[in-house]
């Protein structure tokens, strides 16, 4: 019996924890920013630019501009920042919330295509309007 019951648990325990172990398969639903309360930070202070990657564009290298709808709050921003900022292909990131606009300045020699960066920007929950490029590798 009480072989039976050590069993009988780890198969429980196996089956409870199996959840947590699966890979997601699918790629999640994007979050529609525009439709969330920003209302309890949009008193919120937007700090200076800091190490956080956002400066003006590099000089050396490509500047990807990026009209994206549902940009509104600081918080809009520095998830767009962290997103892209993992990318080694960018340099700076620039959120201009007035605008809706993201500046990527690419490293010199490097660039991200369209449908990468209209992706990034899908996946941080936002719609992409349009892309603009300016300089050159």
């Amino acid at each position: 019996m009480k072989t039976f019951t050590i069993a009988l648990s780890c198969l429980a325990l196996s089956l409870l924890a199996a959840p947590a172990f699966a890979q997601e398969t699918t790629e999640p639903a994007p979050m529609d920013h525009s439709k969330m309360d920003h209302s309890a930070h949009a008193d919120a202070v937007r700090p200076a630019p800091s190490a956080n990657r956002e400066a003006t564009p590099a000089a050396s290298g490509e500047t990807v501009t990026a009209r994206v709808n549902g940009l509104v709050c600081d918080f809009c921003a520095q998830s767009i920042r962290k997103v892209f900022g993992k990318q080694a292909a960018v340099e700076t990131v620039k959120v201009d919330l007035d605008n809706g606009e993201v500046v990527l300045g690419m490293k010199k020699g490097q660039t991200l295509d369209d449908e990468t960066v209209g992706k990034l920007i899908r996946k941080s929950g936002y719609a992409l309007v349009e892309i603009k490029r300016a300089g050159g590798v």
